[in-house]
């Protein structure tokens, strides 16, 4: 009897959910509502508020590229390739919800947060042309340590 109890009070604590990892949709509670998924963003510490669980599941991002720069728009970016099943709900979501924003997250972090037109049409999402190249190198080293 006793090593049944011991048993009960350890499960609990031993299955405990894994960080969240994946494409999340923001959420933006009314006003004086708490939010049931608060997350921090890596950079600058903001919370965020983001679906229980994600519409796209880390597994189904094929890459990341290196930071790259384009001379155009002087800027720097990473590129984030998803799998054709990931493009398809991504493009589904944008359609539903034209406005929705989408949360990547790693580790329990928000990485960043993106919109996507209707028409998504390529299979990779373009982020950090508006961020600081040191902002942006965090945000690939963490990336860089997943595995896709």
């Amino acid at each position: 009897m006793v090593r049944i109890l011991i048993f009960l009070f350890i499960v609990p604590f031993s299955f405990q959910e894994e960080h969240a990892a994946g494409v999340f949709i923001v959420n933006t509670p009314p006003k004086k509502t708490v939010c049931d998924n608060e997350l921090k963003m890596v950079i600058g510490q903001t919370k965020v508020c983001i679906s229980k669980k994600p519409i796209v599941a880390i597994e189904e991002i094929d890459y990341v590229t290196e930071i790259r720069y384009e001379p155009k728009i002087e800027a720097h970016y990473i590129d984030i390739g998803f799998s054709g099943a990931a493009v398809s709900t991504l493009t589904k979501t944008a359609v539903s919800l034209p406005s929705a924003k989408f949360a990547l997250v790693v580790d329990g972090d928000v990485i960043c947060l993106f919109s996507l037109s209707s028409q998504l049409g390529i299979r990779y999402v373009r982020i950090g042309e508006d961020a600081p190249l040191k902002d942006l190198t965090v945000i690939h080293d963490i990336l860089r340590n997943v595995k896709f």
